[in-house]
């Protein structure tokens, strides 16, 4: 890759710009991190079925992920798993050329950031708009990026994944009704996660413990955007009332984090995992506990429902166990997902009436297992995504 990109320089020097010509190219900061599974699985898959596609990443929002290696290093471990794309895949910055018919990034953050190489190439986008990324509802900042980014004349469509976005650009005067595509969830590991299911231990015949587990990044001190200091309280409160309960928790936690010295034998610290980790854990939890919430993290921030942690974990047949305060929730109350207050007291009650009819839990399990493999498949979510691109590539011959 070096060699190349030497190479490459040289031929500006001495003949002038040289552009990297392609039909689609999607723009990036974190791919082709193993940490950001949603993005391999989104890109790779647009990769594989537009030929002229690429993929240019800066790197750069690694380390937000807690990695700290270089886009080459990362770019050979995708390689050896991605052998054929892998050579479509380049890294990014503001020198680079390109030329495209068309341009996809997601996020709002990466849109607006560029925003001003894509006018100054006069390159087409479609924005996907995923919560967080720098969009928030009803926040200054935000609104002046998300303006700048649909007032561009560049801009052709946005697709989004939660009612209250599609709502907010309408409202807010963003977006035309028909510049908005509304694809209902994300683009997950799903397939990949299904087909490799391990045996589901089940409590109390196949294990002596129930296992509860919280799974998520962590973006602020004590992950309280995300719910870890109520998940702790929580797993306090079960200590002492339920002897079998054990704790689990993946992400970039760790006892310092908050003390659990009364309960540090019940709970298992398991660091940052990528998606091949999740079949064989998930196949002893019994719930995931996200009791996530709104204006945390910052005023306006949100999570898209249900995290994608929890969408991993259902799609191995682990009942969610979430709060939804902004009442975005699809699915069945208490028969595909559980849904809980914010009150540890609370929590620990709705569990403890599960813990003694396990058989209840499991059903939901299996129900919710159904549903979101149905929902979550790789062709019902990239079938519409391909659809609006390819469409719009059409369009622009």
């Amino acid at each position: 890759m070096k060699s190349a990109i030497i190479k490459k320089y040289i031929n500006e020097k001495l003949f002038g710009a040289v552009y990297d010509k392609h039909e689609l190219v999607v723009i990036d900061d974190i791919f082709p991190l193993k940490l950001s599974p949603f993005r391999l699985v989104e890109y790779n898959h647009i990769l594989e079925n537009i030929p002229g596609s690429a993929v240019y990443s800066s790197g750069k929002s690694f380390i937000v992920l807690g990695d700290n290696k270089s886009f080459e290093q990362v770019h050979k471990e995708y390689s050896q798993s991605n052998p054929d794309v892998a050579k479509r895949v380049f890294e990014f910055n503001k020198s680079t050329k390109i030329s495209a018919q068309l341009c996809y990034l997601t996020f709002l953050n990466n849109a607006h950031d560029n925003l001003k190489y894509l006018r100054s190439l006069g390159i087409p986008f479609v924005l996907e708009l995923y919560p967080g990324g720098g969009f928030k509802l009803n926040d200054k900042r935000s609104d002046k990026r998300l303006k700048r980014v649909t007032n561009s004349p560049l801009f052709k469509k946005v697709i989004v994944t939660q009612e209250v976005t599609s709502r907010y650009l309408i409202d807010k005067g963003f977006c035309l009704p028909e510049q908005i595509e509304f694809v209902f969830g994300g683009v997950f590991p799903a397939e990949q996660l299904t087909k490799e299911l391990r045996p589901k231990r089940y409590f109390p015949h196949d294990k002596e413990h129930l296992d509860i587990c919280f799974v998520a990044h962590k973006y602020m001190e004590q992950g309280r955007d995300k719910g870890y200091d109520v998940f702790i309280e929580v797993a306090h409160m079960l200590a002492e009332l339920l002897p079998e309960v054990s704790f689990h928790v993946v992400g970039p936690f760790n006892a310092t984090d908050i003390d659990i010295s009364l309960i540090e034998n019940r709970i298992t610290f398991h660091g940052s995992r990528t998606t091949d980790f999740f079949p064989t854990f998930y196949a002893g939890m019994d719930i995931i506990l996200s009791p996530n919430a709104p204006g945390i993290l910052s005023p306006g921030a949100f999570d898209g429902f249900p995290t994608g942690a929890c969408i991993e974990a259902a799609l191995c047949g682990t009942v969610i166990f979430a709060c939804d305060l902004m009442e975005l929730n699809p699915f069945r109350d208490g028969e595909e997902i559980v849904i809980i207050p914010r009150d540890p007291s609370e929590i620990c009650r709705m569990i403890l009436e599960y813990a003694e009819k396990p058989e209840l839990l499991y059903q939901i399990a299996r129900n919710s297992q159904n549903r979101f493999q149905e929902t979550f498949s790789i062709e019902k979510q990239m079938a519409p995504r391909l659809q609006i691109l390819k469409q719009l590539l059409s369009n622009g011959r």
